[in-house]
């Protein structure tokens, strides 16, 4: 005999998003479509009573919803929902899932899927896309980096489901699952919904123990010892933890591409963000959480060098290649690893060398924060079109100490000082274009009370659809400030260009033809729109900066209207290099 419906509940598209909700989901960013029928019934039918799902979230397009949920994820540590269009909608938020997958960033991203019946089912074909957006395998888009992906068939499975989804999700590591929803089972009857305990997720993984006292053994007996930090600060707990581990120790640490603030910027053992520096000196290093540690053909640790990795998948598994230098690798958390690293190198006697190599590390980190304080003036006594450098460093003059910084591309992070955990996010290493403004969208959406500043790059910025947005912006009251660096192309294209072929036909392109914008082919996107009307076609403020005395003034100006008035801001900086 099937289980009666919990009451007040009639379909199973009412009892999914009961469901959610009760897991612990306040927002489900939505892009709908017409498999969403019964989900907009849902939240028709219970009018005022929608407290009981989560508060929906539209998106008018794909790459926003996936930006949003990561966004949000980033700065709460708690998982995220998202349902998009069929087929359709899936193919769009590629670029979104790859992000989550490379950012370890857990997500139920559940999509429609057309109609399995012709007719006769409530729900069945009844347009002609049904036919025409139908795939024989519509999972098969996202397998490859999703951790888990299913078919709802029947709702009397709907919590096993949703639960087993949410688990796997938020297992470590963590990263996106697909659940696709047809149709009819949305639309059908609920039962079996009374909702049960929800399973526990498995513990972390802690690391072993002879492997700690292994590296223990290692960074104890090396003269100058680092740890190389990618996405440690991911856990915020770490931030703290492993800068008392590396004073007490005399220990560096070092920042590789860091996606998260990993360690306070003005640590006396901080030895900077540039990697072949370090690896002349090092003997032993630690990378933590550092899915590329090094890029072979540009630098290596020493052959000499002691070389560990460590973190909850430290071979990166999901990476087709990866064939870095590995002496130890240890599967763990960061923080259960600082926790046990700093019994193992007490055990093994570490303090007694600890204050020799804290001096002479402390020496170095000095010497790297001279030279990139010397290099920094040297850019602003250079003067000319605004710099990356420049941007970044009046950036972090204004920026209130508690703002999140939302880097895709133009924020220098050696010209930010943050001292607490969640202040600064870089895109993650699959580096799908317009990932930066969503996620700071729904950083925003998470943190309301906190400044949330968005640097991007002019690409980054076209790539993130802007109206598109701008109009969440507004819809949903999301004062975000954004800082579009404007140098008229796809730097990064260039330089890879030039970083192959020197001196080459691409150069000389570059230096002879002026509408190019001093850029190879294909780089140039001139002429570019004035990206600050965008901003104001949805209620917003636009600010152009094309001159260094200005910037400064600018950003007060951004800051202030977001905060004082809130309405969303764009800041044009018109620059160069």
């Amino acid at each position: 005999m099937k289980a009666a419906a919990q009451p007040g509940i009639r379909s199973v598209a009412e009892a999914f998003l009961t469901l959610l909700k009760k897991r612990g989901i306040d927002f489900l960013y939505v892009g709908a479509g017409t498999d969403t029928a019964p989900i907009v019934e849902a939240y028709a039918r219970a009018g005022d009573d929608a407290q009981e799902y989560p508060r929906p979230i539209v998106c008018a397009h794909e790459n926003l919803a996936m930006g949003m949920a990561h966004g949000y994820y980033m700065v709460t540590g708690l998982p995220q929902a998202v349902m998009l269009h069929v087929s359709v909608g899936t193919a769009n938020a590629l670029c979104g899932v790859m992000n989550a997958a490379r950012g370890q960033a857990p997500m139920l991203f559940a999509a429609g899927r057309t109609p399995l019946f012709e007719h006769g089912r409530l729900g069945a074909r009844d347009i002609e896309i049904h036919w025409g957006q139908e795939l024989f395998d519509q999972a098969g888009m996202v397998r490859e980096l999703v951790k888990w992906e299913y078919e709802l068939r029947d709702g009397i499975q709907l919590q096993e489901v949703v639960d087993r989804a949410l688990a796997t999700s938020m297992s470590e590591p963590r990263g996106p699952v697909y659940l696709t929803l047809p149709r009819e089972v949305l639309a059908a009857p609920a039962e079996n919904v009374e909702p049960h305990a929800p399973p526990g997720l498995p513990s972390p993984p802690a690391p072993d123990a002879g492997a700690v006292e292994r590296l223990a053994r290692a960074l104890a007996k090396a003269r100058e010892p680092v740890i190389m930090c990618t996405a440690s600060g991911a856990d915020p707990r770490t931030v703290a933890a492993l800068a008392g581990l590396c004073d007490r120790f005399g220990i560096g640490v070092g920042e590789a591409r860091p996606r998260y603030v990993n360690a306070p910027s003005r640590h006396p053992l901080h030895m900077g963000y540039e990697r072949g520096p370090i690896f002349e000196w090092a003997d032993a290093l630690l990378f933590l959480e550092a899915d590329v540690p090094w890029i072979p053909g540009k630098a290596a640790p020493a052959d000499t060098a002691f070389v560990a990795h460590a973190g909850t998948d430290p071979i990166f598994s999901r990476y087709p290649i990866r064939g870095h230098r590995c002496d130890l690798a240890i599967t763990t958390t960061a923080c259960a690893l600082i926790e046990a690293l700093g019994s193992a190198l007490h055990a093994c006697g570490a303090l007694d060398s600890a204050p020799q190599r804290r001096h002479r590390l402390a020496a170095r980190a000095q010497a790297i924060a001279r030279d990139r304080a010397q290099r920094m003036a040297r850019d602003r006594e250079r003067g000319g079109p605004i710099s990356k450098a420049f941007l970044s460093e009046c950036i972090d003059a204004v920026r209130p100490a508690d703002a999140i910084v939302v880097n895709e591309y133009s924020a220098v992070r050696e010209c930010f000082s943050f001292v607490d955990p969640g202040c600064y996010f870089l895109h993650p290493d699959a580096s799908g274009l317009g990932w930066g403004y969503p996620a700071a969208l729904g950083a925003k959406q998470a943190m309301p009370h906190r400044t949330v500043i968005a640097v991007m790059g002019d690409g980054a910025y076209l790539f993130a659809n802007p109206a598109v947005c701008h109009h969440a912006s507004a819809m949903h009251g999301l004062p975000v400030v954004a800082v579009v660096f404007n140098n008229g192309g796809w730097e990064a294209v260039h330089k890879s260009t030039m970083g192959i072929y020197p001196s080459s036909h691409a150069a000389d392109y570059a230096r002879s033809h002026a509408k190019a914008n001093g850029m190879a082919p294909l780089c140039s996107l001139d002429p570019m729109p004035d990206f600050e009307r965008y901003v104001e076609a949805s209620g917003g403020v636009g600010l152009r900066v094309t001159e260094r005395a200005e910037l400064e003034g600018a950003l007060r100006r951004a800051i202030a209207i977001a905060r004082d008035e809130g309405r969303q801001v764009l800041v044009n900086v018109l620059g160069r290099g």
